[in-house]
C-alpha cells in the first residue's frame, strides 16, 4: 500500500475519531444535572411565587456566590397555615416546642406547645403584640416599633431563624450552597457561619413558598443545638378563629 494511501485513511480515521468524541461531550453537557433554581427577572421578581411560567425565568446556579442573589427574589405568602416542630437540645437535656402558624395580611398568631409547660398564644398585627396561656381572660398587650421589622418580630416569637439574615452575610461566612431535595421539597439550601463563635446554621428554603422550611444550628464542637422542621403550607387558608382575643373580639375587626 502507498504511503499516500495510507495518510489518506489515517486523515479518515482521525476525523471519525473527533466526530465521536464531540458527540460524547455533546451529550455528557447537556445531560449534566447543574443544580439550577429558577431565578425571576426584573420584569417578574414582584410577581406571587408560583405564578410566573418557567420561559419567563432565567435559571442561576446556586452556589456560595449566589445564593443572596437567589434569596433576595423569594418572598413570603400573604396568608398561610402551617404547623412546625422546634427543637432545643443542650448537655443533658432536650426541649420540644410544637407551633401553630397563621398568617393573614400584616398580622401573625401563634399557638406554643411546649414539652413542659402550658400552651401560650400570641398574636402579633402591625400595631399590637398580644401574649396569653390558657385559661387566662386577659392578654398581655404592648405596642409594636412601627419601624421594625414585622417579618423578623413574628420570626423570633416562632423561635425562627429568619433566613433572610443571609443576605447580611459576607460571602466568607457562607460555607456552602446549593439546591437539593429536602424532605418533599426542592430547596436551596445554605451552610454558613453562625452569630455565636464555631457555631454553624443551615437554612432550607423552598422556591415556591419562600418559607422556611428547615433549619439546624451546631456548636463548635458539630452538636446538634437547634433544629426546625416545617409540615405542610395551606396558603391563602389562614385560620381567622385563631386571632380571636380571650374575650372574644378578633384583632382582624
Amino acid at each position: 500500500m502507498s504511503t499516500k494511501r495510507m495518510l489518506g485513511i489515517l486523515a479518515v480515521g482521525v476525523v471519525i475519531i473527533a466526530v465521536i468524541v464531540g458527540v460524547v461531550l455533546f451529550f455528557s453537557f447537556t445531560g449534566h444535572d447543574d443544580r439550577v433554581v429558577p431565578l425571576p427577572d426584573a420584569q417578574t421578581t414582584a410577581e406571587a411565587p408560583g405564578d410566573s411560567a418557567p420561559d419567563a425565568l432565567s435559571r442561576v446556579e446556586v452556589t456560595t456566590e449566589t445564593v443572596q442573589a437567589v434569596v433576595s427574589t423569594l418572598s413570603r405568602p400573604e396568608s398561610y397555615r402551617r404547623g412546625i416542630v422546634i427543637e432545643s437540645f443542650w448537655s443533658g437535656g432536650h426541649a420540644v416546642y410544637n407551633v401553630t402558624v397563621s398568617v393573614i395580611g400584616g398580622a401573625t398568631a401563634l399557638s406554643v406547645s411546649p414539652s413542659v409547660g402550658a400552651e401560650k398564644r400570641i398574636i402579633l398585627t402591625q400595631e399590637k403584640l398580644y401574649i396569653w396561656y390558657s385559661g387566662d381572660r386577659a392578654p398581655y398587650v404592648s405596642d409594636i416599633d412601627p419601624e421594625g421589622d414585622g417579618n423578623k418580630s413574628a420570626d423570633e416569637w416562632q423561635m425562627l431563624v429568619s433566613y433572610e439574615d443571609l443576605l447580611e452575610l459576607d460571602k466568607n461566612d457562607i460555607i456552602e450552597a446549593g439546591y437539593i431535595e429536602y424532605g418533599e421539597d426542592y430547596c436551596v439550601y445554605a451552610n454558613c457561619r453562625a452569630p455565636l463563635p464555631g457555631y454553624t446554621r443551615k437554612y432550607y428554603i423552598p422556591t415556591d413558598l419562600g418559607l422556611l422550611t428547615g433549619a439546624e444550628e451546631y456548636d463548635e464542637n458539630g452538636s446538634l443545638v437547634y433544629s426546625m422542621k416545617a409540615g405542610e403550607c395551606f396558603v391563602g387558608d389562614a385560620d381567622p378563629a385563631a386571632f380571636v382575643l380571650p374575650d372574644g373580639t378578633s384583632v382582624l375587626a
